[in-house]
């Protein structure tokens, strides 16, 4: 090839390679996601919204890197997906509720997170979704009665702060964009207000200070009462913060334990006696957290069921689950929230197999084994170097002479065992070792003196301790088993055990015979000739002896004797008969001896006990006596002009005597008394009638006594009473009686908290009755209106630009029903006039920043490759260039 053509060629591919975009090499945008992410369009039927992403950070993302899901929010926290792409039609099923975009970086894109926004509630049109843009600004931009701030702070460069309105809806792009929250239309605290406070200086340079009350709302700022800091002299200082931002974030504290673990150590592999751990998970944010639900592999936790607001804690349990098999066990437990927030903590847990294997060596000639096997500790769970234990801790072992103490029989209601039997206990471990005396309900361990053993007594490495055990005394028959166990206090793993079996007989016992009546005795003392019959008395025969009786059916004269629940009684049973005198007695004194008797076995007849009965008939007593239900009766209270008397109530007459009555219908003066049911009343019966006041009664209080006699000249009375009331006049309280307190008339500056209180006429009726009319503080307006919701009707705020001001307070007009106050839709206002003068202010020179609003800086693209090699190449080729065409004209 020719120089010339090869010296082109190279210059041609220098070029290519020179022309390329940067943009091919450069770096795709990775990290966490942040800013702000929109949704464009209205919330409306029919509307295609959008994702909007041009404040989402980092720079320079696309739509490849993220995957869209629009949800339809039903509820609290239903949502259900109805699209999967960067827009969305609104369709008729989403009215009424909201939307909700979650933007998620696609797999390998390097961006992490997830992003949300909301709209506002879908409307069916366009113009009503306006509406309610419009009205979300309104509300955000308007103060609310606790001194919720919508204002922008503006910092001035002599230190003051004002309050400036911005409108940031996006007109000139013809759609509203609903942010994150509820579509927060205000723009972000003007960073540069050093250059855009002498921009406004020079606006108004020559024209004077407005000072009336036409000002715009940028000379007035409204704080809450923790917001106004009120220095020694009276003037307001004001921290000028804006509000948090949301953070949602949250911890988990393990219960006593510093490293943040639950650490169930090593457990046998029955983990039914293992005890829960308990974790606290607090939220550190400012927003409610909603957990969602989680099952670990191997461990059972408590769900979070409930919202978790900001700064609360909840304590939830983790337990490893039962089935385990034998192994370690290290898990992470998280807790995730629908928010996106992670906590977790770490969970351990070391589980044993069971260890059935036995140690021909502990097995007596006998072939059985003398005690509960020992294990060996392992020495890969010994103490390390780094632990506070004792490094040369001795292993620890113990032995039994028998495995078995069977004790003789012994007979029911001994006063002392007549057997002792012996147990040696041998430490065959290489240290010393703090014995464990058992516990037993029915035998007791004692030393080898007779004295009782406790526990702590020390074994040394080789020796042997015996002890003496008996049955305790007082055990019922029979057959009592127990298992004494022999442990170390320093590893109760370390233990032997002895079984120990005693038999309790029933004792020889002499018969006897025996019954007993209850009552042994009774008594009728208050029968009248002609005496209707008593209720019986039930007699009840217990066989207390120890052998069987067989009862005879028992008689009396002057009673009648009911049949036997039971003839045959075994020792401790029962039987039972009634007796009641007979019917007729005369006028006297009776006495029975009732005989319990049973037949033994040569015919005769034994009594076994006898039960004295006795009566006493008198001559009756004619006695008249009445009685009325209720004593009293009392109607209540009536408004005077009552339509309707109250209901009538009901009496009743019972005759107590003995003997017939006749009654005579009773009367009243303002009482209208009902017809007797009935007028002759034997011995117990009743009759009724009804009481009610008569209509058309005046004010006052009307008592009496409505009396029932009869022929036989004894009577009973109710007693009735009523109260008519006069009417009430209703409360009206007047319009001219509020006012506004609190206004001083010497005025304030710019530097002063301003407080005042609102005074409803009527706001005092601590008693109201129907038709009493009050007067109650509803909102205030100085250039903004702030409405209270309820006392105290107090409110503080300053201003901070000079002028003549207006306070105006609206009072509603309420009325009471009878139950509550409502509004009856008139009101009443009170204003009170106050002045604002400049407070004395220091100005300070403000500082140049490196970053002003004058600085110029280039167009970021969010593309960072080094350009520098790109540019030399093309210097070289352009050298190339010039370097043949001078070669060429040269040549020629």
């Amino acid at each position: 090839m020719e120089r010339k053509r090869f010296l082109a060629v190279v210059m041609t591919v220098m070029m290519v390679i020179s022309m390329i975009p940067s943009m091919v090499f450069a770096a795709a945008p990775s990290g966490e996601l942040g800013g702000k992410l929109k949704i464009k369009g209205l919330a409306a039927v029919g509307v295609v919204v959008s994702a909007d992403y041009a404040k989402v950070t980092p720079e320079g993302v696309t739509d490849e890197d993220f995957t869209f899901s629009w949800s339809r929010q039903t509820g609290e926290k239903e949502l259900t997906q109805v699209g999967t792409e960067k827009t969305y039609t609104i369709t008729q099923d989403d009215l009424g509720c909201r939307l909700v975009l979650d933007l998620t970086p696609v797999d390998g894109s390097g961006l992490t997170g997830i992003l949300t926004a909301k709209t506002l509630e879908v409307a069916a049109t366009e113009e009503e979704a306006k509406a309610v843009e419009q009205e979300a600004e309104d509300t955000q931009q308007t103060e609310t009665a606790d001194g919720t701030e919508n204002a922008q702070l503006e910092e001035t460069a002599d230190g003051t702060e004002e309050a400036q309105l911005e409108e940031t809806a996006d007109n000139a792009e013809g759609s509203q964009d609903s942010e994150n929250q509820d579509v927060d239309r205000t723009e972000d605290v003007q960073q540069n207000a050093g250059n855009e406070q002498e921009d406004d200086s020079q606006n108004t340079k020559g024209q004077p200070e407005e000072t009336t009350e036409g000002t715009d709302d940028s000379q007035m700022k409204i704080y809450t009462e923790d917001q106004l800091q009120v220095d020694e002299n009276g003037n307001v200082q004001t921290d000028g913060s804006e509000k948090d931002q949301k953070t949602y974030e949250a911890t988990a504290t393990v219960e006593d334990s510093e490293d943040q673990i639950c650490d169930f150590g090593t457990v046998k592999s029955d983990l039914e006696d293992v005890e829960a751990q308990y974790v606290q998970i607090t939220n550190t944010g400012n927003e409610n957290l909603n957990f969602q639900e989680i099952s670990p592999e191997h461990f059972m936790v408590q769900d979070i069921t409930e919202p978790l607001s900001a700064g609360e804690s909840v304590s939830v349990w983790i337990q490893p689950r039962e089935g385990l098999e034998p192994g370690e066990y290290d898990d992470m437990i998280t807790y995730r929230t629908e928010e996106g927030i992670e906590v977790s903590f770490e969970a351990k847990i070391a589980v044993e197999g069971e260890d059935d294997s036995s140690d021909d060596e502990d097995l007596k000639p006998s072939d059985e084994p003398s005690a509960e096997p020992t294990e060996t500790p392992d020495d890969s769970e010994a103490p390390s170097a780094g632990d506070n234990a004792d490094a040369s801790l001795e292993a620890q072992s113990l032995d039994v002479n028998t495995g078995s103490l069977n004790f003789s029989d012994i007979e029911e209601n001994y006063t002392q065992a007549n057997e002792t039997l012996s147990v040696t206990v041998t430490n065959t471990g290489d240290g010393t070792v703090t014995l464990k005396i058992p516990k037993s309900d029915y035998f007791e361990v004692m030393n080898e003196d007779g004295s009782e053993a406790v526990s702590g007594i020390q074994i040394a490495k080789g020796d042997s301790l015996m002890f003496m055990v008996q049955p305790k005394t007082g055990l019922t028959k029979g057959d009592y088993s127990d298992t004494l166990i022999f442990e170390s206090e320093e590893d109760p793993e370390v233990a032997v055990q002895v079984t120990a079996e005693v038999s309790v007989k029933e004792a020889e016992q002499e018969q006897i015979t025996a019954v007993q009546a209850d009552p042994e005795s009774f008594s009728y003392d208050d029968l009248k000739e002609g005496y209707d019959t008593p209720e019986a008395t039930t007699i009840t025969l217990t066989n207390t002896g120890n052998t069987t009786v067989s009862l005879m059916q028992p008689y009396a004269e002057y009673f009648d004797i009911g049949e036997l629940s039971a003839s045959v009684l075994e020792p401790g049973d029962s039987a039972a008969f009634t007796a009641v005198p007979v019917t007729g007695l005369k006028v006297g004194n009776y006495l029975d001896s009732i005989q319990i008797a049973q037949t033994s076995s040569e015919g005769q007849e034994d009594v076994l006990t006898t039960i004295k009965a006795s009566a006493t008939v008198s001559e009756l007593k004619k006695i008249y006596k009445l009685s009325v239900t209720p004593e009293e009766l009392n109607f209540g209270k009536a408004k005077e002009g009552y339509s309707e008397a109250p209901e009538a109530q009901k009496v009743t007459v019972t005759n107590e005597g003995n003997t017939n009555v006749t009654l005579n219908a009773p009367s009243g003066k303002n009482f209208k008394i009902g017809k007797l049911s009935a007028t002759e009343l034997a011995p117990g019966e009743s009759c009724t009638f009804k009481i009610r006041p008569k209509e058309g009664l005046k004010a006052g209080s009307y008592t009496e006594s409505v009396v029932i006699d009869n022929e036989q000249q004894i009577s009973a009375e109710v007693k009735v009473q009523f109260t008519v009331k006069a009417a009430r006049k209703a409360k009206i309280a007047d319009p001219a009686d509020n006012k506004i307190t609190g206004i001083s008339s010497d005025g304030y500056t710019t530097q002063s908290k301003i407080t005042f209180t609102a005074v409803g006429a009527g706001m005092d009726n601590e008693s109201p009755g129907k038709g009493d009319v009050r007067y109650v503080p509803y909102n205030w307006k100085v250039i903004n209106t702030n409405s209270w919701s309820s006392a105290p009707y107090t409110a503080a705020f300053g201003i901070t630009k000079a002028g003549t001001y207006t306070l105006t307070v609206t009072f509603d007009r309420q009325k009471y029903n009878g139950s509550e106050w409502k509004n009856t839709g008139e009101q009443d206002t009170k204003q009170v006039n106050f002045s604002i003068t400049q407070a004395q202010t220091v100005t300070a020179t403000p500082t140049p920043q490196p970053n002003g609003a004058t600085a110029k800086t280039a167009v970021k693209t969010g593309d960072t490759t080094n350009i520098t090699p790109f540019v030399i190449i093309l210097a070289i080729a352009a050298g190339c260039i010039v370097g043949v065409v001078v070669y060429k004209r040269r040549k020629k």
